[in-house]
């Protein structure tokens, strides 16, 4: 499974109470890719979100957007599941700032 992600690098600065978006590709090559999950909580947890119409043949490109409400440091988690359901060893991390 390959990932490749970004942080929006336009805002250097980050601040509670506005949005930051991270984006990225993934391919699963030959099983598809059903879903992106997401963690702020260095794994614990998993959000996921379907995607749409996954096909064995084709990557997806994916956006999360994430509002801080408190001020610190943090890494975003993300990674793939396939179509059977099985996640990805493979995670993406984007760590950040955010300032009050």
């Amino acid at each position: 499974m390959v990932d490749r992600g970004e942080r929006d690098a336009s805002c250097a600065v980050h601040r509670v109470g506005r949005p930051i978006s991270f984006s990225g590709y993934v391919d699963d090559f030959d099983r598809g890719v059903s879903a992106i999950q997401f963690s702020l909580d260095d794994g614990v947890t998993w959000t996921s979100y379907d995607t749409d119409g996954a096909v064995t043949d084709k990557g997806v490109n994916w956006r999360f957007d994430y509002t801080p409400t408190q001020p610190g440091r943090y890494v975003l988690k993300a990674r793939a599941v396939d179509k059977r359901g099985a996640a990805s060893v493979l995670v993406s991390r984007f760590a950040f700032e955010v300032l009050p």
